[in-house]
């Protein structure tokens, strides 16, 4: 055979196996059971159950008995297999697990147990026809026992989202145990495979790959993980190709995945652990994820699942005596799994329905099974019957399954409890912030800039955000007080936001309800925490955090600091923060002072870095380039000039280029006051409120800073209705009580703030305009900082409207302009 008439046959296979299994695929899904479901069936009637016993000479011709043309095919296959386990590593939620752990770890534990034991008696128990090598009958034993033992995350999932249980607590516990069962599971064939390597038990070779998978596994969940995270930010961030980030999680998965062969154990569990890493990446985009996914979905899917349908032969099944063998795999399989599970879940604390639904979930081997066999085939510790009866059962437990378990689920009754956690995710879903992956941070050195840099410490610190701090490089400059005010410019910005996320990190705990009157100097655990949320973009870590001077504070007072800090440290070349939380931090209790330098340096500040500079826009526009969610903006304020018939918008001349460069929420700082000197200032904010999605949006954002700051936060709504009172010739707002629709607008406000466990105080004023309303709260609330929900409308100039440029141009506190 030729070189290219082989390249034709391999071609041909794949447009069949491709084909055949998406349309398959399709039929399954349309009779609501999972696809891969129909990319297995469509290699078993490609194979020589069905075409071969049709038409034998044809599927000869397809699929010849020749090794050079099996290799081609079985490379594709299992790069599947490690594109498959990487997938499913993607789709580990450890932190689900965490939640669920008791419950999940007896479920699991039980599941594994008892369907082990049984499958490995009946491995021993096997006649020896059936084994590919009955000297090794040790090995086959276990492969067997672990086979039976795991279930399929990827079906489990699907049935459970189908029903609308993903949320619910049976659902989650459900989906953990399965995601224990799979990370326990690869551990095992791992070293199993080293064990078939040899097809006997070598104590030396099987310490070196256990004591080296154990080695492996800790290396991956500490400094692996982060590891990865920065390959993939850096990789994000530098390279200008297309499609860095897929290339990077492909280099990693093999990576892994030679060092687990180096290791003696199979390549799925340095497949695995890669997805398992890459998954909790901050910088795993969902159209990153889509893309990786369309990949496996559209070639590598159907063409693995296709291969393994081809090694299934049903004709065994005319033999009675295997049809026996089969059936007892069968029922072995399943009262093992569903016994384990049911007194797991028990023993775990489920009652009898929450256990019957977890044992019939569990029960579905899917795709993981079919994957196990393929790699049990591989190695020669399974035999072509073995494999096939492996897959039968696969096949029809996963088919059973869905029905089942859908009668199970729908039995359990909803909890008082459940449901207001539901109602509480649900609106959440609806929320701004939490769905912000990252945060670009942008600012030059004058007092905008500085407190710009405090309010994204404070936002990235409260809510674990992946932040990047981005200052212009110190002024050089032969006046040595323009030096100092340039590191001012370059260095502080950077530290500055480092001790806000560390005030807000230990001021601001994941769960409401912060203890008030007891503060506590931040440890070592906050200041880390605040390290993870902003790191610098070249990978080191500052030597120090910026230390804030403690005393004992009273919560909402503003008390003189022991001391003043000010940054004396040697300039730095474009300080930038970058990096993730992973999860929430632990209740803290302290508020301190961080202490901006003289305020009479502004003027130098202000000449030392000036962000409207072509170079600059462009560095802006480059970073904004690499994937935001949210931007806050800190600028000098020069005064400008127009040219134009519309009135010059009362902001920063460099705000105009960023809102033209980045369509996603940008808020822009302005600093006034106390803020404007002592970067720690007491906060007491308000936010006008009118029922659109900006001022919401302007409502989290106040409501998070609050939550940061431990600070009270007003929400005003001005109403537009006529309030008694309203033609006295004297005006003032007028106090009124809500109607229907504002009180359901200031209650939902309510729930916003009672989720992020800060308590929110309502305003409801009429009468004049909606601007002189806000002043006249501004002075008599003596509130200081202003967080202004706005939509921008574009025209030869940017324009917030009338409302909006009145507020800014007799600007009495500090104002955070929400653009969204």
């Amino acid at each position: 055979m030729h070189a290219g008439h082989g390249t034709a046959i391999f071609f041909t296979q794949l447009l069949l196996l491709v084909l055949v299994g998406r349309l398959l695929g399709e039929v399954m899904q349309r009779l609501r059971q999972p696809a891969v479901m129909g990319q297995l069936l469509a290699g078993v009637l490609l194979g020589p159950s069905i075409f071969g016993a049709l038409m034998p000479a044809w599927q000869h011709a397809v699929f010849p008995d020749n090794e050079a043309q099996k290799k081609m095919l079985d490379a594709v296959s299992e790069l599947g297999v490690l594109l498959l386990l990487l997938s499913t590593g993607l789709e580990t939620d450890l932190g689900l697990v965490r939640r669920m752990k008791r419950m999940a770890i007896f479920a699991s534990a039980g599941g594994m147990l008892i369907p082990f034991v049984c499958g490995f008696a009946l491995g021993w128990h096997l006649p020896d026809n059936l084994l590919p090598h009955p000297e090794a009958r040790l090995v086959t034993s276990l492969f067997l026992g672990t086979a039976l033992s795991i279930s399929s995350v990827k079906v489990v999932a699907m049935v459970i989202r189908e029903v609308d249980y993903l949320r619910r607590n049976i659902g989650q516990i459900i989906l953990a145990a399965a995601i224990l069962d799979d990370t326990t599971g690869w551990i095992i064939i791992a070293a199993i495979a080293g064990l078939g390597a040899s097809g006997s038990v070598d104590l030396g070779h099987l310490t070196f790959s256990l004591g080296g998978t154990l080695l492996f596994i800790v290396l991956c969940f500490t400094v692996g993980k982060r590891a990865v995270a920065v390959a993939i930010r850096w990789t994000n961030d530098r390279f200008t190709v297309e499609m860095p980030v897929l290339s990077a999680i492909l280099v990693i998965t093999f990576v892994l995945a030679l060092a687990t062969d180096k290791l003696g154990v199979h390549t799925a569990l340095g497949a695995f652990m890669a997805g398992v890493m890459i998954g909790q990446s901050p910088i795993l985009t969902e159209q990153i994820e889509a893309q990786l996914r369309g990949l496996i979905v559209a070639l590598f899917a159907p063409v693995f699942f296709g291969v393994a349908g081809l090694s299934v032969d049903l004709t065994i099944l005319l033999d009675w005596r295997m049809l026996g063998l089969v059936a007892g795999l069968i029922l072995i399989a399943s009262i093992g799994k569903f016994t384990g599970c049911f007194i797991g879940g028990r023993v775990g604390g489920m009652s009898s329905a929450e256990a019957l639904a977890l044992a019939t979930g569990m029960n579905a081997r899917g795709s993981t099974e079919i994957i196990v066999a393929s790699i049990g085939l591989s190695l020669g510790v399974l035999s072509k019957d073995l494999f096939t009866m492996i897959v039968i059962m696969a096949l029809i437990t996963t088919l059973i399954m869905p029905s089942v378990l859908r009668r199970a689920l729908v039995r359990i009754p909803l909890s008082a409890e459940e449901k207001a956690r539901l109602e509480k995710e649900a609106a959440e879903e609806r929320d701004f912030l939490p769905n912000v992956e990252r945060i670009l941070t942008a600012v030059d050195g004058s007092a905008n800039g500085r407190f710009a840099a405090w309010i994204a410490g404070l936002t990235a610190g409260v809510r674990g955000t992946l932040t990047t701090v981005l200052a212009p490089a110190p002024a050089t400059t032969d006046d040595s007080a323009a030096v100092d005010a340039g590191e001012c410019a370059g260095l502080d910005a950077y530290e500055i936001a480092l001790a806000a996320a560390t005030h807000a990190v230990s001021r601001a705990p994941g769960t409401p309800g912060v203890e008030e009157d007891k503060p506590v100097k931040p440890g070592e655990k906050e200041r880390e925490a605040a390290r993870l949320v902003l790191r610098e973009r070249t990978g080191k870590a500052p030597q120090k955090t910026p230390e804030l001077p403690h005393g004992p504070v009273k919560e909402g007072k503003d008390e003189t600091p022991d001391d003043e800090t000010s940054s004396n440290a040697a300039p730095k070349h474009e300080p930038v923060g970058e990096a993730h939380d992973d999860k929430r931090v632990s209740e803290a209790k302290e508020e301190g002072e961080f202490v901006a330098d003289d305020p009479s340096d502004t003027a130098r500040e202000q000449e030392a870095a000036q962000p409207e500079s072509s170079d600059e826009a462009v560095r802006i526009s480059d970073e904004i380039a690499k994937g935001y969610g949210f931007v806050i903006a800190g600028f000098d304020a020069p005064g400008q000039e127009s040219d134009s018939d519309v009135p010059p918008l009362p902001l920063p001349t460099a705000v105009l280029p960023l809102t033209k460069a980045f369509d996603g929420a940008i808020a822009i700082v302005l600093a006034h006051g106390d803020h404007a000197r002592q970067l720690d200032a007491p906060l007491d904010i308000l936010v006008p409120v009118s029922g659109t999605d900006y001022s919401r949006h302007a409502a989290e954002l106040a409501i998070t800073l609050a939550r940061a700051a431990n600070a009270p936060v007003t929400a005003l709504h001005v109403s537009a209705r006529v309030a008694p009172g309203m033609l006295h010739r004297r005006w003032r707002p007028r106090v009124l009580h809500p109607d229907t629709a504002e009180a359901a607008m200031l209650e939902n406000l309510h729930s916003l703030a009672e989720r992020n466990g800060v308590k929110l105080r309502t305003r409801l004023l009429a009468g004049g305009k909606v601007e002189d309303a806000i002043l006249h709260q501004i002075h008599h609330g003596k509130h200081n900082l202003l967080v202004l929900g706005v939509q921008p409308r574009f025209g030869d100039r940017l324009n917030f409207g009338a409302v909006s440029h009145r507020l800014l141009e007799e600007r009495r506190c500090s104002v955070i302009v929400l653009s969204a």
